[in-house]
């Protein structure tokens, strides 16, 4: 049966980016659904247009600023809905896009689907990063939450907060955002892969950490770079390789490599695109997470896929992903020493590093396969439309 879902996105990657990861996964969801209406956040100066296709439509809100997105989105949304024969409506997240689903939702009777892809309730760590902003968000989620008819998060930490205030366990799911794509376990071409060493002064034999993402507050590359100092006490020769948006950092990253003296060690290799990752990693001895919190990362897959072993600080979201010393090792939080101990064991013992990685590569291709969390959150989708909208609120 092909279905309508309306979805309310930030992500403006989805209107900017033809050739983008997002875009091409989006793609593939509204060809399995059968018609994909997505309304995005936009600024004026993007100056994105209305972009059809056969299953896909991305409608962007080009706001003139961020607090008029939920009153562009309904305006545009209405004349969506207001045709009928839309089954679902989804949201990025419970905040703002949330907000908009819940009153398009009482308005149109149309079920509605709330994703939480981070680990906001509950999270002190989350809250106090800005700490009157995030607790009226965390107030507006509650009530979002509350009022949806199905719940997707991407950890089972959320997933209990949600269960144990009351929430359907009919109406909820945990579905981590798969990405470990055979991409990424494939062996990189010889001449790429020597071409990239040689631009970035690595050698075949040089230790490598790696560290993929946007250096965002929680992430915490500071921490990470007070661990790889203590790496290069016992292992002088080894390099750690960043690749993101340097620019998105609350802190200037270059100038705090060479404060920490870490300067000639440090290799900063700005965003690239998603395509090119796999590249990338095959580079990596190690890939190292210091964040203090996710919903469950990502890159943690890809890394694995690529047959990297994990070392990460022990938090909700990355301890759902990392067996401790099956496909990588989990320090308690903030012990800086031991995660730097464990990442100079995998350094100095190639091979059970090695082990270790194609344990990763396993556990990741058969939990976090790409292709098979389509199908699975099609399979959400489907499910939300079938239970259809509540006869009861519940409050969380």
């Amino acid at each position: 049966m092909m279905n309508h879902v309306l979805m309310l996105s930030l992500d403006t990657a989805l209107a900017t980016q033809p050739q983008g990861d997002s875009r091409a996964r989006h793609l593939t969801y509204a060809a399995r659904t059968g018609r994909l209406t997505i309304i995005v956040y936009t600024p004026p100066h993007v100056g994105a247009a209305f972009q059809p296709s056969d299953h896909l439509t991305i409608i962007p809100t080009n706001s003139r600023h961020p607090v008029l997105f939920p009153l562009d989105a309904i305006r545009l949304a209405r004349g969506v809905l207001r045709g009928g024969g839309v089954n679902l409506i989804t949201t990025q997240e419970p905040f703002a896009t949330g907000l908009v689903g819940l009153w398009l939702r009482l308005r149109y009777r149309v079920p509605l689907l709330v994703q939480n892809h981070s680990y906001f309730f509950g999270n002190q760590a989350w809250l106090d990063e800005r700490p009157l902003r995030n607790r009226l968000l965390a107030l507006i989620g509650r009530v979002v939450v509350a009022r949806a008819d199905f719940y997707r998060t991407v950890n089972e930490k959320e997933k209990q907060n949600y269960l144990a205030a009351g929430g359907s366990p009919r109406r909820v799911v945990a579905l981590p955002l798969g990405t470990a794509a055979g991409a990424f376990a494939a062996a990189p071409d010889p001449d790429q892969l020597a071409a990239l060493r040689a631009r970035l002064g690595l050698t075949a034999a040089t230790p490598v950490v790696m560290w993929v993402g946007y250096p965002v507050g929680f992430k915490r590359v500071p921490i990470l770079f007070k661990v790889f100092k203590k790496v290069l006490s016992r292992v002088p020769d080894a390099k750690l390789v960043l690749i993101g948006d340097m620019k998105r950092s609350p802190v200037e990253l270059v100038t705090l490599a060479q404060s920490e003296g870490l300067a000639d060690s440090v290799i900063f290799d700005g965003p690239v695109q998603h395509d090119q990752l796999p590249l990338y990693y095959a580079l990596g001895s190690v890939y190292a997470h210091t964040s203090s919190y996710e919903g469950v990362p990502r890159v943690l897959f890809e890394a694995s896929a690529a047959g990297l072993p994990l070392v990460a600080l022990d938090v909700v979201g990355v301890n759902e992903v990392i067996e401790n010393g099956v496909n990588g090792y989990l320090a308690p939080d903030m012990d800086i020493d031991g995660m730097a101990g464990r990442i100079v064991t995998l350094l100095q013992d190639p091979v059970p590093a090695k082990a270790m990685g194609e344990r990763a590569r396993d556990l990741a291709l058969r939990r976090y396969d790409a292709e098979r969390y389509i199908d699975s959150w099609m399979g959400v989708w489907r499910e939300a439309i079938r239970l259809g909208m509540r006869r009861r609120r519940r409050w969380l």
